[in-house]
């Protein structure tokens, strides 16, 4: 046994008897232990939220966001998001964070007011560190190879597949996800690349047609002789249910506006608003009747959203449309005399129609044509601004009452995000006459027609440089009310020899939207539809891709 024990005591480990390492080894155990201990404890969310006087704030900001709280009750605290999970990068962040601390103890942002004055600093360099590693910490949670991508909205499917295409990172998208983000944050280099409009859009910036453009083909004029439309059989046409809503200010510029509204970079790539907000049109609705966004105007009790039945069917000659939809209650708008802004018509139903030749009508239809200058938006000029501008004889300014809508074709350059306080728009950036008669006789225009209810007349025109409207022989449309219910008709000949009357071939597909001025409104006061694709009895998908044509016309004898 003696010698036994002689043995042990001969047992070196890197130079050290056995008992010696074993002391090192025991101690090394409660030294990794407390700086473990340590470690966990900094990373704690007690640790960062309260020992911390300079996170009480962003602590409370962090409470309201879904990384604290969400549906599946997984959230993630301080620590997943800042503090990576490898040893070595874990231990260089809290090296770093030894400057935090002697910031901490020379009261550098004590007080939210200096808090605040940092904020933009403060999170650019978390959007560096996030950018420079690939939004690693995000990654651990947050796989590309585990998301199922068919078990996603489809806006968040859409996205997500571009990103990982194109090799983007999460802080690309996401920023102000877990905090509120600074003011003018897309002003900040670090996104300076992810906006394209910190200028105004010009000729050069935009996909417009080139001039000259080839003149379309408008065929003899046409009289259409009755309200056809209303004749057919319609129990063999397919419907499509579409929800009309309110659109509020929300205007072409504020949609390309990446700050303002998510979906912006997605509308640069060709991304139509449908393909990210259908069934999203009442809770749209609802953000513009309790002005808790895209509105300003308090609208009192008028309805967000009009649930719509849309059927198409055509010949060689006519294309033939049925709309239906629940007539709502009186609701007077609180801020025009008497409630109602066109007294004598109860409801004015507009449609359109475009093609490719209108460079954001493909993506957004109408929404094309929708400013942020026009009357009873935001940067609508004032009357002395209308009278005394030389465009005064050329533009309709609604005795000076406000702008109509217009094309960004139209003008020289158009302010997408209000850069430096300079008003979104372009309204008088007019091109000179030549330029946009070569556009119109080139069908760069949104043709439209809108039912008048109260004296049942109909208008025909175009939006180019403005709206223009006059009477057409080639379009009928008839609407009554019948229990409560809408019904309208439209009989509208393929080619109607009209200039602004968009000439529709059968083997094309184009854009198309409703608009609906229910209750008395008028100007930008009305529901309008998504940007729908109109096709003719097409082979789908063949003719045309599926997520492409919401409205197959189907064709009828007669």
């Amino acid at each position: 046994m003696v010698k036994r024990l002689r043995n042990w005591r001969r047992i070196t480990i890197m130079g050290a008897s056995l008992g010696a390492a074993m002391i090192f080894f025991v101690a090394g155990i409660i030294f990794w232990g407390g700086f473990n201990t340590v470690m966990e404890a900094t990373n704690s969310f007690r640790f960062c939220s309260t020992a911390c006087h300079e996170m009480s704030w962003v602590h409370e900001e962090y409470l309201d966001r879904p990384h604290y709280q969400n549906s599946t009750g997984v959230g993630a605290t301080c620590s997943d998001c800042h503090v990576p999970n490898a040893w070595g990068p874990k231990m260089i962040r809290k090296i770093e964070a030894s400057r935090e601390v002697w910031h901490w103890m020379l009261g550098t942002i004590d007080s939210k007011e200096k808090f605040e004055a940092k904020r933009i600093q403060l999170a650019e360099n978390v959007w560096r560190s996030m950018l420079r590693t690939d939004s690693r910490e995000c990654r651990n949670c947050h796989d590309w190879s585990a998301m199922d991508l068919e078990q996603q909205a489809p806006r968040a499917a859409r996205e997500h597949a571009r990103a990982f295409e194109q090799g983007q990172t999460c802080i690309e998208c996401h920023q102000g996800i877990a905090h509120q983000l600074p003011e003018e944050w897309d002003e900040s280099p670090v996104w300076a690349y992810r906006f394209e409009h910190d200028e105004p859009v010009t000729d050069e910036m935009r996909s417009e047609p080139e001039l000259p453009l080839e003149a379309e083909e408008l065929g003899e004029a046409v009289t259409v002789e009755g309200d056809i439309a209303a004749t057919l059989d319609w129990s063999d046409v397919p419907a499509l249910d579409i929800t009309l809503f309110l659109p509020g200010q929300a205007s072409i510029e504020w949609i390309q506006d990446g700050s303002a509204h998510g979906g912006g970079r997605a509308f640069s790539f060709g991304d139509r608003c449908i393909w990210c907000h259908q069934g999203e049109e009442a809770q749209i609705g609802a953000l513009a009747t309790s002005a808790e966004k895209i509105e300003t105007y308090d609208l009192g009790d008028k309805r967000g959203h009009v649930p719509m039945t849309v059927q198409a069917s055509f010949d060689d000659d006519y294309l033939f449309m049925r709309f239906q939809w629940e007539a709502g209650e009186h609701a007077p708008l609180p801020f025009v005399e008497g409630g109602m802004m066109d007294p004598e018509n109860p409801m004015k139903l507009t449609v359109s129609f475009s093609d490719e030749r209108v460079d954001m009508a493909d993506r957004g239809g109408c929404w094309a044509s929708c400013h942020h200058d026009s009357a009873y938006m935001p940067d609508a000029p004032e009357g002395e601004a209308l009278a005394a501008s030389e465009l005064a004889g050329r533009l309709d300014l609604m005795s000076g009452n406000g702008v109509t809508k217009y094309l960004t074709e139209s003008r020289t350059e158009v302010e997408v995000r209000g850069r430096r306080g300079a008003p979104r728009g372009g309204w008088d950036k007019l091109k000179d006459e030549a330029e946009i008669a070569e556009l119109l006789g080139g069908g760069v225009y949104l043709d439209l027609a809108r039912f008048n209810s109260g004296n049942g007349t109909v208008e025909s025109g175009y939006v180019l440089d403005e709206r223009h409207f006059s009477d057409s022989e080639a379009i009928v449309f008839s609407a009554e009310e019948a229990d409560g219910v809408w019904t309208a008709y439209l009989t509208r000949a393929l080619r109607t020899g009209q200039e602004g009357d968009k000439p529709l071939a059968t083997d094309h597909r184009y854009s198309f939207n409703v608009a609906l001025h229910d209750d008395h409104a008028d100007s930008r006061f009305h529901h309008v539809s998504w940007q729908l694709g109109l096709a003719f009895d097409a082979t789908i998908p063949g003719d045309f891709d599926e997520d492409r044509v919401e409205i197959n016309a189907t064709r009828v004898s007669r």
